[in-house]
């Protein structure tokens, strides 16, 4: 006879799961980390917004000083992003991705496996996306993180 008690066994959970959302733009450095943390200020905790860029040879490096600078400005450090190539991630993953222009946008679908059910939008797509400020300067930079401001909760009331 056993002397061992019936146990039950309740499977674990990090946490609640999340929807998860990605931005991308050429190099990853410059607007897409800064739009993926505006847009999870915007989306909350029920989402997980991360960002890639399309440029494999880009991957690895921090986000730009003026990103940086500029998100600080805000409140918000992004100084421990470091650029992720899109074609290293399973964008079976996402639900949403978010690029900066038409360029970006049309390179995300060659990443995209047949079958996968995603959304894929361009940020102010009627203002033509979002202009790449890199080596034009912090105003330039200033500029793009204004723009995303406007762009932004349109976007996030869409991924709602």
């Amino acid at each position: 006879m056993s002397h061992y008690k019936p146990i039950r066994i309740i499977p674990w959970k990090e946490g609640p799961v999340r929807r998860k959302v990605l931005c991308v733009c050429l190099g990853n450095t410059c607007r897409s980390p800064m739009m993926a943390a505006l847009l999870q200020k915007e989306l909350g905790d029920e989402f997980r917004v991360e960002s890639a860029g399309i440029k494999k040879e880009a991957a690895g490096q921090s986000a730009n000083e003026h990103s940086i600078l500029c998100m600080k400005e805000r409140g918000i450090d992004i100084t421990g992003h470091r650029s992720r190539w899109i074609g290293e991630l399973d964008l079976t993953d996402f639900e949403w991705v978010v690029g900066v222009g038409q360029v970006e946008v049309d390179a995300i679908w060659e990443f995209v496996p047949h079958h996968t059910i995603i959304e894929v939008v361009v940020a102010n797509k009627t203002g033509g996306g979002v202009p790449d400020p890199f080596q034009k300067g912090l105003p330039a930079y200033r500029e793009c993180l204004a723009l995303l401001d406007r762009a932004l909760p349109a976007i996030a009331d869409q991924i709602r």
